[in-house]
């Protein structure tokens, strides 16, 4: 009877190891470059008025690119952090090229698309998108308190971290983090 009861217990963990093992109970674990993300934003559905300007001059909303993972930063041209992390995200761009993701730098800057895409040039920046929110609009309906911010949105629409400040965005974490989003999705 002994002997039984130790396989039944046996088989007792083993079940519940496969079950915690499986993917549905997976938890997408953040990387070191991106524990100052908040995971837990105050809304997690996206605002209503998350509009952006295209390099052609149309407004589009964030709502129609429902079915990516998105990285929405907010930065400017004038910001120091926001120089300093272009190049990663940059880089970000070109490692997740072909895959549904994309990033919207959305610069802050009132000058224009002349002045970003002057800076992209200046700074080698070719595989970011010219996008903008010149007045502001997007970053208060985040409720964004400064610059840079980040925002993960995950292919169902859903706001899932905040990250207020510079981050390393072509990490070799951050890139499986971002390919395990795309993976989740599917």
């Amino acid at each position: 009877m002994k002997a039984l009861l130790r396989y039944v217990k046996l088989g007792v963990i083993v079940a519940i190891s496969a079950i915690y093992a499986s993917p549905a109970f997976a938890d997408t674990q953040l990387p070191q470059e991106l524990s100052k993300m908040d995971t837990a934003p105050d809304s997690t559905s996206l605002p209503e008025k998350a509009v952006f300007i295209e390099t052609d001059g149309s407004e589009s909303d964030l709502k129609d690119l429902k079915g990516q993972v998105l990285l929405v930063n907010l930065w400017a041209t004038w910001c120091a952090p926001c120089i300093e992390e272009m190049p990663d995200l940059d880089r970000l761009a070109s490692e997740m090229e072909g895959k549904p993701f994309r990033i919207l730098a959305l610069s802050q800057d009132r000058g224009g698309a002349e002045i970003v895409q002057e800076f992209f040039d200046e700074n080698g920046i070719g595989n970011l998108d010219v996008v903008l929110d010149p007045r502001g609009a997007t970053a208060r309906a985040f409720g964004a308190r400064g610059l840079p911010t980040s925002f993960v949105i995950d292919a169902n629409g859903q706001v899932i971290g905040k990250l207020e400040g510079t981050a390393k965005w072509d990490a070799d974490g951050v890139i499986d983090y971002f390919n395990s989003l795309i993976d989740a999705a599917s």
